[in-house]
């Protein structure tokens, strides 16, 4: 389902590759598009990956007729002052009042990546990501995307395709999901994406 602002969109992302290209990756939807298909397709909400020391910096090239809300995981605001940067989970970049994308902040300690549910879950970070040499962007990897889809309260706003993407995992993505979110986890997604159809 295309959003209305699909030049809005269109616009950020290209504020953000022309100013910041190596500081973000993509994540949810598209990341799974390029993973399953190679494509790429903005005319949905673009989810986008940020390494907390960077947020600010990528937070710094969003078109200023945009609204940002920051998101500690109690609250929302657009009032950069009212939260801690340590304590932000992801930002919502609005624009007319439609969500046109998500900054999900990842944690980086001695250049490996944390889970932000636990810690101790961690890959080197040059691990976390594929580059699509078609489009010249690089993207979360699947077992990464659906972690944090499978377990994180964030409201991606989009279908799920669960299923193609699980069945398209290498044995070793797999095991690495399935050891984060465990079987029943899962099972629960494939059942309401079931339903969802």
């Amino acid at each position: 389902m295309a959003v209305s602002n699909s030049s809005k969109i269109k616009d950020v992302v290209n504020n953000l590759t022309e100013n910041v290209p190596d500081l973000f990756k993509y994540n949810g939807e598209i990341a799974k598009q390029l993973f399953l298909h190679d494509e790429f397709n903005l005319n949905d909400k673009v989810d986008i990956s940020v390494e907390r020391k960077f947020l600010g910096e990528v937070l710094k090239f969003i078109p200023k007729d945009n609204i940002i809300k920051l998101h500690d995981g109690k609250n929302e605001t657009p009032d950069f002052s009212n939260v801690h940067f340590s304590d932000v989970t992801h930002a919502n970049i609005y624009a007319d009042d439609e969500l046109v994308m998500t900054v999900i902040v990842y944690d980086v300690e001695n250049d490996e990546w944390m889970f932000r549910w636990n810690h101790n879950i961690r890959l080197p970070e040059k691990h976390i990501y594929f580059h699509s040499i078609k489009w010249d962007v690089d993207y979360i990897k699947p077992e990464i995307v659906l972690m944090y889809e499978l377990l994180d309260p964030i409201d991606y706003h989009q279908l799920p395709n669960y299923r193609n993407v699980i069945d398209s995992l290498s044995y070793y993505q797999f095991v690495i999901l399935r050891l984060v979110v465990g079987d029943e986890r899962i099972n629960q997604a494939l059942i309401s994406e079931n339903r969802a159809i």
